[in-house]
């Protein structure tokens, strides 16, 4: 079956497509393993062979006889014994980035043809960072710069001079890129200035001073050395970079001279700072980037010098995109302002959304403020995206039928191809070859539309420039670095070319599969289901100005209907489909979802801690995170991101809105890279959207199980010996335990005795006291009376049943997340002080989570007014100036605490402290705003005794109510108590009651 007709945006009908790209990888289950096989072996049959080529009357240096030594033969079965060893532990401990199962960060299979030229290269080990020592594989990265220059649209023709000649070559990474990139941005702002202080008078181009002239920003010529400093810094890029040149034509000046002179003056050589200062510049030059910006950004700045502060964020969309209306706004403060700026920054497909910025708008917005008289240089983050230029659509044959083996793939989306189209106008772009290119780490690149900027950071070491042949090593941030990269980047693209047909099509594809998976992401929950899937991307439904519930319900039915679990080879067919399926997901192959839940009522959950723990704990099954998990283990792996509100602000807002979430905390998103063609085969994509499905339901009965008081034991700390005060051991992961609560009762006389007789040996070892029976925790303290026993831990006997009774609650606070506050407390550290007039306890205010638990029994007070006895009984707030909380936070986790009483909760600190009237209400499960704790009642000094309890780990950790928590020691001098010390506790304590 075949058709001839213009393909449409939405599909490359040819299955020629897919067998050419199943011919550059190895496969899944190692498919093509004889032809690679085939081919590492001419690798070494070649190399072979040039080694023995190399002047043949050369003698072996390894003979028969040092072969046939001991020596010899053991260092030969040390070595196959340890690689055996190697390779063993990477099938065992690798993560399956070959698998169509692998789905999270931007990993993948390597092609055949980059592994191939990796390999054949890497037997040479040639150095690219001078032409000697790599001239075939300098001569590759200059071709593979040109390659990537020609797939973004800038001119490679050096005799097309009506256009500057673009340039690229490769670096280790995207980050060194972006950083390479802020480099000539930043050189380009300053090098006017400085050839105006070369002009100045008695300086070496003095005799230029009053002829040379130079264009404006806004279009006017006037000599350079007339001009303002704050013109001089916003001319246009091509102005500056036409100077050296000009200066020749017109003067006769080398760049040999000019190099040699302008040393003195440019800010490669002199600091920024100085020449800032001798410009009388005030306000230094800042770049703006998306707030959702790659850390790169914010670390090129300081290693450039610019100052990560000077890294602007601009706010997104909500659809992750750079606003532009509030770069314009940003861009207008400057300009008014007269603050230069180096350069603005377009990300081509952002690594945590797949989204594009809109490059078009911020080109105009360069060609807007350039009339005003603002210049910057416009660089494209494309590290992801850059490789997606090759999918820009051109007329292709027809397709035809292949049953399961048939893969079709979408076309870019027309807003994304437009801004793909202008990438031919950024000033410099990054892009990663290891990423979307399919190549081997380490491989990103940097291309400039103009070729000249590369001079502006040209360094040179003497022994690097001894030959003929252009030196890459002079022009970017590394030294040393692999030729195999080039090998590989250049071979993967003279293999599977960058066009439409080649890598176009291995990415359409792959762009398949991501919007299937999208499609997934959209209709997986019904309004009847336990859970809530929702797609970062709304649904063209969701867009529409009078979107409506039903339309978009109509909508995710279709999804169901016509897309789920419908054939390749069917679902090309319906165009009405395909049209959809290709406007479903991100912009460039990486989906963003979110997943919440409904309790068993039917309403959805609106807390936004229990939904990041919901989406957190599908994290930790579909992934690995930890050395001592078995990747094999995985049966779909995903990976995540945190969309923090600081920097996502409108766009994480209305994301949590359509998840029915209410707050501004931060929200834990999940993640699905899609870079495989084959996962689609045979709708493979059905299998794994229903094992996260499993997943999913499982982990949502675990979610609402945690929300769902219920009947448990519970543990208390036991402080005192004259009035017994019980404090609750709380967590935040629990419904039942979600409560800080203090309380004194009354117990029996013999068990009153045994406490006295413990502590009165054993100070710092703390009684735990749990019920016999489960309970709600409200009904076990709103009642008479209790039963229960008293342990050193869990593992111990209990060492007294006794009867609790006459109940009088000091403290009952909710920590369900809507009632703690906003953050830490940033000037003290917050205690509840009670107790009787002859012993006082604390125990730590826990107003934020994640929090620990500090409690003491019998502390010493120093006051300049003693506390009554009605004060103690009821309650106070105390406040230790000394120590603040916010900046402990996180406190460590429990075999992280400091031995030898060097954490600053242990026996013998003391406290400043202010001790406060609380004026919030003893019982409330309402949030208490710590700055309305203002009533000063006496200050003085707080000291620790050793009656300690600390608890840095099960506050925070998921527990099953049904179990009786396992205390750990946390104050013993060893830092915390081992279970075999615990016995031994136990067994002492028991010894010392029976003797007595």
């Amino acid at each position: 079956m075949s058709q001839q007709h213009k393909r449409p945006q939405y599909r490359v009908p040819s299955n020629e497509d897919h067998e050419r790209v199943s011919a550059v990888f190895l496969g899944p289950k190692a498919e093509n393993f004889a032809i690679l096989k085939e081919c590492f072996n001419a690798v070494l049959d070649k190399q072979r062979a040039v080694r023995i080529g190399y002047h043949p009357e050369d003698k072996p240096s390894i003979t028969a006889e040092i072969k046939a030594s001991s020596a010899y033969k053991d260092m030969k079965d040390k070595l196959i014994s340890r690689l055996d060893e190697l390779t063993d532990l990477l099938n065992q401990h690798s993560i399956p980035f070959y698998s169509p199962r692998y789905s999270a960060h931007m990993c993948m299979d390597m092609s055949m043809p980059a592994i191939l030229g990796y390999i054949s290269t890497i037997m040479f080990n040639p150095n690219n960072v001078a032409f000697e020592a790599s001239p075939i594989t300098t001569h590759l990265e200059l071709k593979v710069g040109q390659q990537l220059c020609d797939m973004f649209g800038f001119n490679t023709d050096t005799l097309a001079t009506d256009k500057p000649l673009g340039w690229g070559h490769i670096s280790c990474d995207g980050t060194i890129a972006n950083l390479e990139a802020l480099w000539p941005a930043r050189n380009l702002k300053f090098y006017a200035l400085s050839l105006r202080d070369a002009m100045a008078d008695g300086a070496p181009l003095s005799f230029i001073a009053n002829t040379f002239k130079i264009e404006t920003c806004v279009g006017d010529s006037r000599l350079l050395k007339d001009l303002s400093t704050w013109e001089l810094l916003n001319l246009k890029v091509h102005t500056v970079l036409e100077i050296p040149s000009r200066l020749n034509e017109e003067y006769g000046i080398t760049s040999t001279y000019l190099d040699a002179i302008m040393g003195d003056y440019i800010i490669q050589s002199v600091s920024k700072d100085d020449l800032e200062r001798r410009w009388k510049i005030e306000k230094t030059p800042q770049f703006f980037v998306a707030a959702t910006k790659h850390y790169s950004w914010p670390k090129g700045a300081a290693i450039a010098g610019i100052g990560s502060e000077n890294a602007i964020d601009v706010p997104v969309d909500r659809n992750a995109r750079v606003h532009v209306d509030k770069l314009r706004e940003f861009l207008q403060e400057r300009l008014d302002n007269r603050r230069a700026v180096y350069s603005v920054v377009a990300v081509i497909g952002t690594t945590e959304e797949g989204a594009v910025d809109p490059l078009s708008d911020i080109l105009d917005l360069r060609d807007e403020f350039a009339k005003k008289g603002l210049s910057f240089v416009v660089h494209a983050d494309a590290a992801w995206g850059g490789y997606f230029a090759s999918m820009v659509p051109k007329e292709t044959p027809g397709w035809r039928d292949s049953g399961d083996a048939y893969v079709p793939h979408v076309g870019l989306r027309k807003d994304t191809e437009a801004q793909l189209r202008r990438l031919r106008d950024a000033d410099s772009i990054t892009v990663d070859p290891h990423k979307a290119g399919y190549v081997p780490y380490p491989a990103g690149g940097l291309c400039y539309r103009d070729g000249r900027m590369r001079y502006l950071l040209t360094w040179t070491a003497p022994y690097i420039n001894q030959g003929v042949g252009e030196s890459i090593g002079v022009y970017g941030v590394e030294g040393s670095k692999p030729g195999a990269s080039a090998s590989a980047v250049w071979l993967a693209h003279e293999v599977i070319n960058l066009d439409e047909d080649g890598h176009g099509a291995l990415l359409g594809e792959a762009a398949y599969t991501c919007r299937r998976f999208a499609s997934h992401w959209a209709a997986m929950s019904t309004d009847e289901s336990s859970f809530v899937v929702v797609p970062f991307n709304p649904l063209p439904s969701e867009l529409e100005p009078n979107s409506t519930p039903e339309m978009v319900n109509d909508e995710k039915e279709f999804i169901r209907t016509h897309i789920l679990n419908v054939e390749n080879s069917d679902l090309v067919k319906d165009e009405p489909a395909m049209k959809l399926l290709n406007q479903l997901g991100s912009d460039l192959n990486i989906n963003a979802f979110a997943c919440n839940f409904r309790y068993a009522d039917g309403t959805v959950n609106k807390d936004i801690s229990e939904a990041n723990y919901l989406n957190r704990r599908i994290f930790e099954r579909l992934s690995v995170t930890s050395a001592g998990e078995d990747p094999g283990s995985v049966p779909f792996y995903l990976t995540s991101t945190i969309f923090a509100q600081k920097d996502y602000g409108e766009c994480a807002s209305y994301f949590k809105k359509r998840l029915q979430l209410e707050g501004d905390g931060d929200l834990f998103v999940l993640r699905n890279v899609v870079m495989s063609p084959f996962s689609t085969t045979g709708n493979f994509v059905q299998k794994l959207a229903d094992i996260f499905q499993q997943v999913l339901e499982e982990e949502v009965d675990r979610v609402r199980d945690r929300n769902t008081p219920k009947p448990g034991v519970h543990s208390f700390v036991m402080q005192g010996t004259d009035r017994i005060h019980l404090v609750h051991t709380p967590s935040f992961h629990m419904a039942g335990g979600r409560k800080q609560l203090i309380f004194t009762a009354d117990v029996s006389e013999d068990a009153l005795k045994r406490v006295k007789l413990v502590k009165e040996a054993y100070p710092n070892v703390p009684f735990i006291l749990h019920n016999s029976e489960p309970a709600l925790l409200s009904e076990l303290v709103s009642g008479k009376s209790f039963k229960g026993f008293i342990a050193i831990d869990n593992s111990s006997q209990p060492l007294a049943e006794i009867e609790v009774s006459n109940i009088q609650i000091i403290r009952k606070r909710s920590l369900d997340p809507e009632d703690l506050n906003s953050n830490y407390p940033n000037a003290f550290m917050p205690f509840y002080l009670y107790g009787t007039p002859e012993q006082q306890h604390i125990d730590h205010v826990l107003a934020f989570a994640p929090n620990a638990q500090f409690s003491a029994a019998r502390v010493q007070l120093s006051l300049d007014t003693q506390l009554s006895e009605e004060d103690l009984a009821k309650g106070v707030i105390v406040k230790a100036t000394n120590v603040r909380e916010r900046s402990m936070q996180p406190f460590p986790e429990t075999n992280k605490l400091p031995k030898g009483g060097k954490f600053f909760f242990s026996a013998g600190k003391e406290f400043t402290v202010e001790v406060c009237r609380d004026p919030f209400p003893a019982i409330t499960d309402d949030s208490i705003d710590l700055d309305k704790v203002t009533e000063v009642i006496t200050k003085g000094k707080l000291t620790l005794g050793p009656d300690l309890y600390i608890d840095t780990d099960k506050l925070n950790h998921e527990f099953h109510e049904e179990q009786v928590d396992t205390i750990a020691f946390r104050n013993h001098p060893s830092g915390h108590m081992s279970t075999k010390s615990k016995h031994s506790w136990a067994k002492k304590v028991d010894k010392h009651l029976y003797n007595a």
